[in-house]
């Protein structure tokens, strides 16, 4: 591959990574609810998610997902409905009479963080399907493409995602002590709530 085609796909890497969605809607909501450690520990999930993605496309198991209807309907479905139960819990917590402020978090705490970020992007069959569509335009056309130039384009996106989600959570971080206010947190939850729903909705209705 060519320096140009490198260059290429890393600015086709930023572009996609930046564009709003589940991601940044959790982390906004983990950020207010439990600030920066957890926001981080989050987006650590999330990109493990991704990694794990990036290893199915290579191994050809994001192929075996995407033509197969039914593997991909259950996976679709699974990832739907928990980002609409992650959405009903930021509803209920803007919802309720008192919302609590964070305080000292135990280690078993830290890891639901992760976890959450985890399963967030281990259920969205649609990162599989970005490494299937996308990342074959990058690579070179006249012969096979090898394992070596896969995990380049891989390793690009890897980078260019973790330093988009943990920037993105270091400074979400930064204004915890403002979301975390009642007032401006439930607004918060509020809005992040309907559009965690709404996405989750989203996903049902294209399957």
């Amino acid at each position: 591959m060519t320096t140009l085609t490198l260059l290429a796909f890393t600015a086709a890497a930023a572009l996609i990574v930046v564009v709003p969605g589940p991601d940044q809607a959790l982390l906004l909501q983990t950020s207010a609810a439990a600030g920066r450690p957890a926001a981080m520990r989050t987006a650590c999930g999330i990109l493990l998610g991704i990694v794990l993605w990036g290893i199915a496309s290579v191994l050809g198991l994001s192929a075996v997902v995407a033509g197969s209807s039914t593997a991909y309907r259950v996976i679709t479905v699974a990832g739907a409905s928990y980002l609409i139960w992650l959405g009903v819990k930021a509803l209920r917590s803007a919802l309720s009479t008192a919302v609590a402020t964070s305080g000292p978090h135990g280690g078993h705490r830290h890891r639901g963080f992760f976890r959450r970020g985890l399963l967030t992007n281990l259920l969205n069959p649609k990162i599989g399907l970005f490494y299937l569509s996308i990342l074959p335009e990058f690579l070179p056309s006249a012969t096979a493409p090898g394992l070596r130039d896969q995990v380049v384009l891989f390793s690009i996106y890897v980078a260019v995602s973790a330093l988009w989600l943990l920037g993105f959570a270091f400074a979400a971080g930064s204004l915890h002590p403002t979301l975390n206010r009642p007032r401006v947190r439930r607004s918060l939850d509020s809005v992040l709530g309907l559009v965690l729903v709404g996405l989750g909705v989203t996903s049902l209705v294209g399957v």
